[in-house]
């Protein structure tokens, strides 16, 4: 028996990189998967990817930075099959910049995305989790929330307000068994958050450059912040709430330089 057996998740951004292993290993534990995003064909072949089990895996294409689809994605997750247990608030962009020089649809790009959709989500979702008796929220940080990197300024800003809401949150709605923790990687391969920025044709050799910058040796794979999400959506965190914890080989402790 897995360990969501009987529960229903949803994942944003889960078409691709991280949401995509995330919904994976919770669909392998048991779980009814729904994968949320913007691109269709994108959802299209990651819900072929990942039903290959007897439960379901559903897609619904959403932009949750718009507050008519937050509200209709909650409600349609649920609808699926009468429940919502968990939430994975994992879409997100990121625009690199000096902060003087940051245009103001950048500020409303990313604050909209990594911030406020989270927000109006968990807001949607706590009826559902209610009536079940409670829930797991789970939102997709950053270590750019906690440690200042240059030309990051507003993605920064917008991931430790997320950190912040997610604690608030948790101790506003821990009464009713409804717990909220943040993970927070550090640079993860595998996934599409530098290909706006840099290009797609230049990520190894921007990946190439930043590993060193981890402790361990090397960036991180989705499937280690997989590892982590099933941790907070299972029962073996049901005494956990509140909690920022980094997936980030260290990045936190270390400098911008990389090491001699």
């Amino acid at each position: 028996m897995g360990m969501l057996e009987g529960k229903t998740a949803l994942v944003t951004g889960g078409g691709t990189g991280i949401g995509l292993a995330i919904a994976k290993r919770f669909y392998n534990e048991g779980a009814a998967v729904v994968i949320a995003g913007r691109r269709k064909e994108k959802l299209d072949e990651a819900v072929a990817t990942i039903a290959t089990g007897e439960q379901q895996a559903y897609s619904i294409q959403a932009d949750v930075s718009k507050d008519e689809d937050a509200k209709r994605l909650i409600d349609e997750a649920a609808a699926k099959t009468g429940r919502l247990d968990i939430l994975v608030n994992n879409a997100g962009v990121m625009r690199f910049g000096a902060l003087h020089e940051t245009p103001i649809n950048d500020w409303e790009l990313m604050m909209q995305i990594n911030t406020f959709g989270p927000w109006r989500l968990m807001v949607y979702a706590m009826p559902y989790m209610r009536k079940v008796g409670g829930g797991s929220i789970i939102n997709i940080s950053s270590i750019a929330g906690i440690k200042a990197f240059p030309n990051t300024g507003i993605y920064s800003a917008s991931k430790a307000a997320l950190q912040t809401l997610s604690q608030v949150m948790a101790m506003e709605w821990a009464a009713d068994q409804i717990r909220v923790n943040c993970i927070l990687p550090a640079l993860i391969e595998d996934t599409e958050l530098a290909n706006p920025i840099i290009g797609k044709e230049n990520v190894p050799a921007f990946w190439e450059k930043l590993r060193p910058l981890h402790p361990i040796g090397r960036s991180g794979k989705p499937d280690e912040v997989a590892d982590a999400a099933l941790f907070f959506a299972s029962n073996q965190s049901s005494f956990i709430t509140g909690t920022l914890l980094s997936i980030d080989g260290g990045r936190h402790m270390a400098s911008n330089r990389p090491s001699i």
